[in-house]
């Protein structure tokens, strides 16, 4: 089997769409394949920074045609029930539902002429150095001459090229959650997103995140402790978790089993090859998630964009040049984001290894105006990374020595670290 194709984007996520939306714009010829029928669910909280609306101008309009909520109260809680609450002029982030999310993105890359074949689940991957050449489940087979992988945390692209030899229990983070009609839960404050530092342990958090008809509960540790440290079965927990919020009066309603979804979310920084022969990673696939909030779906459409940008820009009449769109796009994804990224890392080791670390950062926040609306003006977008960065250290300068030593740790302990790991 065999498309008339310039590019192949493995997964119609955010990552896949967004990179298929701009080549085919440019009149590449791209096909999406992705494993399921469409549209599908993907478990994820589904929270955006409104950022996104000032990297990509076209989604605001677009985002009218599905239900979406815009958010601009912020409710922290650390460990020891200290509370930081923060309300912007402005939303700060947009919750939406992946099902309808991811298909709407879908939707815009068609419109723009991209191809899609699904359900098309991928069993092996090989670069023979001329073309990509990607073996469906069911025998067939899908030959191009660049590849975006976008397919996900378990990339399979990924395995098979062997970019990625498994994730360390460390990188990982188990998000155990619900998306929840309204109907049968409900949050007491539906315009309102909140996160509970500490839950159940040092290296735990939960949270809520209201959307228009459904609600998203849910409980996240990082994957190596609750290996070590959690007994209990992770439906257990959310249980427990919404019984709660329930006793608290922050929630109405019973946990329901069947809306219930553990997942993992790579949460220890991008990869350390994002680029290979002739494919690109982009999205969960590359690790390119905020370690410390545990967004993806913003850098998915960033990578999924760069991506799609450096195979423009490789162009040598029809043909690409794989090594200038490798280099390409490493260049760009760490210009845009690659200290935020890092950081994020950082800042997760530091805090969720200690509660009085979150409790000091939740009191700390009550006690320093300027930190609500710094978190503002970077969510919106109306300040950039860097820019933040320099105030809140401006602000915190005890920090800077402290994530300084992290990172020196982290590069000392890096063998161990990239240890493979068989992924549930």
């Amino acid at each position: 089997m065999s498309f008339d194709t310039d590019v192949i984007v493995a997964g119609a996520g955010p990552a896949g769409a967004t990179a298929a939306r701009r080549l085919a714009r440019a009149g590449v010829r791209v096909l999406i394949v992705e494993r399921f029928a469409l549209p599908r669910q993907k478990p994820c909280g589904g929270g955006i920074s409104t950022r996104v609306f000032s990297r990509f101008a076209y989604l605001a309009d677009a985002l009218a045609g599905i239900p979406h909520h815009p958010v601009s109260s912020l409710y922290l809680e650390g460990p020891s029930g200290d509370v930081f609450r923060m309300r912007s002029n402005g939303p700060a982030v947009v919750l939406i539902r992946r099902i309808e999310f991811d298909h709407l993105l879908t939707r815009l890359a068609v419109d723009a002429g991209a191809q899609v074949l699904a359900p098309a689940a991928i069993a092996q991957a090989a670069d023979d150095g001329e073309a990509v050449t990607l073996t469906l489940r069911d025998g067939r087979q899908l030959r191009a001459p660049m590849v975006i992988a976008a397919d996900g945390v378990n990339s399979v692209v990924a395995r098979r090229l062997r970019m990625n030899a498994g994730w360390p229990a460390a990188h990982l983070a188990l998000d155990m959650m619900e998306e929840t009609p309204v109907a049968r839960l409900r949050t007491s404050e539906p315009d309102t997103l909140s996160v509970f530092y500490g839950y159940g342990g040092a290296h735990g958090y939960a949270y809520v995140f209201p959307k228009r008809e459904h609600v998203n509960v849910g409980i996240g540790y990082l994957l190596s402790y609750f290996r070590e440290r959690v007994d209990e079965a992770p439906y257990t927990l959310q249980r427990r978790f919404v019984s709660d919020l329930r006793a608290r009066g922050l929630m109405d309603g019973e946990s329901q089993r069947d809306h219930f979804t553990p997942f993992l979310i790579p949460v220890g920084g991008p990869l350390k090859k994002t680029a290979q022969g002739r494919v690109l990673l982009a999205g969960d696939a590359g690790g390119f998630v905020n370690g410390f909030s545990a967004e993806g779906i913003y850098y998915a459409m960033v990578t999924g964009d760069l991506a799609a940008g450096a195979l423009l820009a490789a162009r040598e009449g029809r043909a690409m040049v794989p090594a200038r769109a490798c280099r390409g796009y490493v260049r760009a994804w760490r210009r845009e984001i690659g200290a935020e990224l890092r950081d994020s890392v950082l800042i997760q080791r530091y805090l969720f290894h200690s509660g009085p670390r979150m409790d000091r950062v939740v009191r700390g926040a009550n006690a320093r105006p300027e930190f609500s609306r710094l978190l503002v003006d970077y969510a919106s977008g109306r300040l950039s990374y860097h820019a933040a960065r320099r105030r809140l250290l401006w602000h915190f300068p005890r920090l800077l020595p402290r994530l300084t030593w992290l990172a020196l740790r982290g590069e000392r302990r890096s063998p161990a670290a990239a240890a493979p790991l068989t992924e549930s």
